[in-house]
């Protein structure tokens, strides 16, 4: 195993900078996730600690090795693609075989490795399976497990998951964690998906226009987003953002905008005092968005009215889309919540866990 270090690398494509000055360190035996919209780099960032773009300018260690003019097959890492790439002709057991024999390794090791590899992976009984005769799930474990009999020093993944139906990739990200806690072997693995991110991730690293905007642990880049992107991006429904001014009344300090006046606790009024007067973006998650009629006690200070445009009960809450001067916002709510269409409904905001943003930078305020 090995720990994998980016030191200012830079990828550009004729005027097009894809990858911007990124420094990055992923941990020996650690499991990274490159997370972001399509056109983010974060695939470009992954093919070059592959080796398969040439690095414009920066550095790319992995353990104590400079590999920016080692080639792929050199490096010691195992890539697995979201197309599988196995081969038609070859049997599960042929395909999961093929790169130890290029490399020549003894027949009776490779049995070894590719028997092991199939029994982790629960497809021992596929070896003489043809992939076409494979479910995408199956075909997928293949591809992890001609990965596996490598044993690589890092594992990467490019987006793995993408091409199965929403259960299966449940159940596969599942399987994943398991592979890691069994080989901890060092992971680089690319996604779009949000979800997969923060359940697969030690730490995540959210990109944005060839850009790394946050590197933490999942819990911490959605508690305290660095930025109005990353809190946008991370989070289902995605947080509410709203224009609205920080004034001062009676010695406390209260976030205001069209139909709404709600009080910022003390420990969060302490960092924005010297914002006072300014306008700011309010963000509030949908879940920090309670129904008052649910709520045994609440503070009136944190109460506004919305009217629901849109209500999607999903059984175990309901969703609701609300309209608060002139402001569209989401409600994550308890399923037992009476509310129509048109319907006004007053809401408690918990405040406690409210994030204010710099209009002009959109950088995190509290």
């Amino acid at each position: 195993m090995a720990e994998v270090v980016l030191k200012e690398v830079t990828k550009k494509f004729g005027d097009f900078v894809a990858v911007n000055s990124i420094d990055l360190k992923v941990g020996d035996g650690e499991f990274v996730v490159l997370v972001g919209p399509s056109g983010c780099g974060k695939t470009t960032t992954l093919r070059m600690i592959a080796g398969l773009e040439e690095v414009t300018s920066g550095e790319i260690y992995i353990g104590d090795r400079f590999v920016n003019n080692i080639p792929p097959k050199d490096r010691d890492i195992a890539m697995v693609f979201q197309n599988y790439a196995l081969y038609p002709h070859m049997n599960v057991y042929e395909n999961m075989a093929f790169g130890l024999k290029l490399r020549k390794v003894p027949k009776k090791e490779i049995d070894r490795r590719v028997r092991e590899a199939a029994e982790l992976l629960g497809i021992s009984d596929k070896l003489k399976s043809k992939p076409k005769e494979l479910s995408g799930g199956q075909r997928q474990r293949v591809a992890l497990g001609r990965a596996i009999v490598r044993n690589p020093k890092v594992f990467l993944f490019d987006e793995p998951l993408s091409n199965l139906d929403a259960k299966l990739r449940v159940q596969m990200r599942a399987e994943l964690q398991e592979l890691h806690h069994e080989l901890k072997t060092t992971t680089v693995y690319v996604t779009h998906d949000q979800v997969e991110a923060m359940t697969l991730g030690q730490r995540v690293a959210v990109m944005k226009d060839g850009q790394l905007q946050q590197y933490d642990e999942p819990q911490r880049i959605y508690d305290h987003p660095a930025n109005i992107f990353v809190a946008g991006f991370v989070g289902s429904p995605a947080m509410n953002f709203i224009p609205a001014q920080l004034i001062a009344d009676d010695g406390k300090i209260y976030v205001t905008g069209p139909g709404f006046k709600l009080r910022v606790p003390q420990e969060k009024a302490a960092v924005l005092k010297d914002h006072l007067g300014q306008e700011v973006i309010f963000g509030i998650r949908p879940e920090n968005l309670k129904a008052k009629e649910m709520l045994p006690t609440f503070d009136p200070e944190m109460v506004f009215r919305a009217r629901v445009r849109v209500r999607e009960p999903l059984g175990d809450e309901l969703i609701i889309y609300a309209e608060n001067g002139g402001q569209e916002l989401v409600a994550k709510l308890d399923p037992h919540v009476r509310v129509a269409i048109g319907q006004e409904i007053e809401l408690v905001a918990q405040m406690e866990f409210m994030h204010a943003f710099a209009k002009e930078t959109e950088e995190t305020l509290v």
